[in-house]
Formats: structure tokens, C-alpha cells, sequence
């Protein structure tokens, strides 16, 4: 592929590596397309297993980042967690970014249920700030398939390779960005403060953010 790896060229390593890491997953549509969830539904988890489909679509991408040579993966690493993430952590592997400047990637297993890798947690930076988990929550009620699932995992991936995630705090205080069209706040601010604060942090604000990685 040479030196400078594009966009569609990672995603289509990454389609051709999750050939192989899906293999004997079940892919599922979603369960309640047309009818709001059943109450029973809520806070259970008949099948937590199934959504080992999202980790092998991350190593699928753990994968494609070192066969393209973005990053240089470690497996099974030791990570220092800034904060411990909210899902209990099974495992953990690491992909370091060739790019200067670029933030490494912890992509860990969680526990899910009764399974204690069904989940897949991702933290930027060392120590690992956690970013997000998939699935936010997987009881049977917030199901709405596997393919929703795994296009919003990839969606996270590209926003992070790509350099578009920043995390801005200042006590408790926050600011997360995904990209130019998701942005959550927590805290007190007053009406155009994130705007402002986006644009120029002020000082006190500390903000983690990389290069992109291609």
C-alpha cells in the first residue's frame, strides 16, 4: 500500500480481516424493528455472548492498523487506567500509532453479563483515559441489531485514527468531542461556553487530544 495510508483503504483492510475474526459469529437484525421494547426486556441479557461480534470486529481493526502498518500492535498489554472505566476490564491490547504525535489505543475486553469478554471498552493516551464501551448497554430492551452496533464501533475507530477526538476538563467540567458532529457536556456552563472553549481553551482547561494517525 506504500508509506501513506487512506481512509477507504483501511476500512476495506479492515472488512478483509473481519472475514476471518467474525468467522462463526452470528450476525442478528433488529429484534423490535416496528414495536417498542417489552418491559421484560429492560435489564435482561438472554444471550450477553453474541456480542463478542463487536471484539472481533476490533481486532479485525487491530488487525488492519499493523498489516498497514498505521500501528504497531501489542496484545495482551498491562494498562494504566487514568480513572477505572465503568465496564471490569478481562484483557487488553494496545495499538501504538506510527504517526508523531498520534494517541496510543487500549482496545479491552469487558464484561457483559456473565461473560468476561462480551464487551469491548477503547481508552486514548497513556495512561488510557476509557472513551467509550460497546454496547453502551446490551440488554435485550437497547438491542437494535448487530449491524447498528458495528457501524457504530467503526464510526468511533475512524473518528480516533483520524485525529477528531479531543476530551477537555477543567474539575468537574467536561467536554467530549467525536468528530465534527457529536459533542457532549457535563457540568455548568452557560449558553455558548462550549463553543467558546472548543475554540480556544482557556487557561485550567487540560485537553487530551492527538494527530491523526493516517
Amino acid at each position: 500500500m506504500g508509506d501513506v495510508v487512506s481512509e477507504a483503504e483501511l476500512r476495506a483492510a479492515v472488512d478483509t480481516a473481519f472475514v476471518i475474526t467474525g468467522r462463526g459469529l452470528r450476525a442478528w437484525a433488529d429484534p423490535h424493528p416496528d414495536r417498542l421494547p417489552r418491559d421484560e426486556e429492560y435489564s435482561r441479557l438472554l444471550d450477553p455472548g453474541k456480542w463478542r461480534i463487536v471484539g472481533a470486529r476490533a481486532d479485525a481493526w487491530l488487525d488492519a492498523l499493523a498489516g498497514t502498518g498505521v500501528a504497531v500492535v501489542e496484545r495482551n498489554t498491562t494498562v494504566s487506567w487514568r480513572e477505572q472505566p465503568g465496564p471490569v476490564i478481562s484483557h487488553s491490547d494496545t495499538a501504538v500509532p506510527s504517526a508523531p504525535g498520534a494517541l496510543p489505543l487500549t482496545v479491552a475486553r469487558s464484561r457483559l453479563g456473565d461473560v468476561a469478554d462480551a464487551g469491548v471498552t477503547l481508552g486514548l493516551g497513556d495512561p488510557a483515559l476509557c472513551v467509550d464501551w460497546f454496547p453502551d448497554c446490551g440488554c435485550d430492551a437497547c438491542d437494535s441489531g448487530s449491524q447498528n452496533e458495528l457501524d457504530h464501533f467503526d464510526e468511533h475507530m475512524l473518528i480516533i485514527v483520524t485525529g477528531g477526538f479531543r476530551r477537555l476538563t477543567d474539575g468537574d467540567r467536561t467536554i467530549t468531542v467525536f468528530g465534527e458532529h457529536e459533542r457532549q457536556a457535563s457540568g455548568s456552563f452557560r449558553p455558548g461556553d462550549v463553543a467558546r472553549i472548543l475554540a480556544e481553551p482557556p487557561p485550567g482547561w487540560d485537553e487530551l487530544a492527538g494527530a491523526p494517525w493516517l
